[in-house]
């Protein structure tokens, strides 16, 4: 992924539309074009509100989901849309939307990047901004880690492993990151749940709408009334996540991210450290 480069947008608006995994709730999607320097902004039209930018400071991993607010302004699941923007290099844009819990489509980016393709983009006259990773940075413990060393381009690199007795098998996903590559390779996997697990979200109350067709879920002998689009989707969606949750640092990231189980509150720990980096060497400039 190229970071000596102008800044993008998307040349005319575009849209679309689903359902919440969580609260079922419709929320229409309006993506508009916006000028250098503004990066990428959720505005709730229903609450009429300034916006929030998709940065750190506004951001929280959770446990399961990523979500952005500041006062009244919330939204919930905006990793799979800060992954297709930053995986098709979409620097500066307005996302309208019309609910607080972005909508699932079909539990990937795919849907997102055509929507996205279907206007194209355009170059701006100001120069992308980047963080180049210059030393490793390593977030975590001895299982359950992620971390960040130098490289010459973007690399991702995802470590699945839920153990013997899990029906989800252990993978790994590794690759470079190109507009290409994540359009065709990364942006179609799929989140994923086991059976077990939906039966106690929705045994709560939650995800009431979603069926086995909506992502994939995992029995004993593999997806329920569902395939899989590759042998290893779901370390492709855990990396298409760890994407999504480092756009929140605003900027382009040059280096290599390696995460072994690692999951939303650990890349958004990882998020804050090199937004810091890159908040610091930007101080440093204007002081030079």
């Amino acid at each position: 992924m190229s970071a000596n480069r102008n800044q993008t947008t998307i040349q005319g608006p575009c849209t679309i539309s689903g359902r919440g995994f969580w609260s079922g709730k419709i929320n229409t999607l309006t993506f508009l074009p916006a000028p250098a320097g503004t990066g990428v902004r959720f505005f709730r039209d229903d609450l009429m509100g300034n916006g929030v930018q998709a940065i750190t400071e506004n951001c929280q991993g959770m446990s399961l989901r990523t979500c952005l607010g500041n006062g009244p302004e919330r939204f919930d699941m905006i990793e799979h849309i800060m992954a297709a923007l930053a995986g098709l290099q979409i620097d500066n844009v307005q996302v309208h939307c019309t609910a607080q819990e972005m909508p699932s489509l079909d539990g990937s980016s795919f849907p997102l990047v055509v929507a996205l393709q279907s206007v194209g983009k355009v170059n701006l006259r100001s120069r992308c901004e980047v963080v180049r990773v210059e030393r490793t940075i390593r977030i975590g413990n001895a299982h359950q880690w992620i971390s960040v060393e130098p490289a010459e381009q973007l690399e991702i690199e995802y470590r699945l492993d839920y153990g013997i007795d899990s029906p989800i098998r252990k993978s790994t996903y590794r690759s470079k990151v190109t507009e290409e590559i994540f359009a065709r390779d990364i942006s179609p996997a799929r989140t994923f749940v086991t059976q077990a697990e939906a039966d106690i979200l929705q045994g709560r109350g939650l995800a009431k709408h979603v069926t086995e067709r909506d992502l994939l879920v995992f029995g004993p002998n593999g997806p329920v009334n569902n395939e899989m689009r590759f042998s290893d989707e779901c370390a492709r969606h855990k990396a298409l996540d760890v994407l999504g949750d480092l756009a929140v640092v605003g900027v382009n990231l040059v280096g290599k991210v390696v995460a072994n189980r690692s999951g939303h509150q650990l890349n958004a720990e990882l998020a804050r450290t090199l937004r810091g980096v890159y908040l610091a060497k930007f101080e440093n400039q204007k002081a030079a």
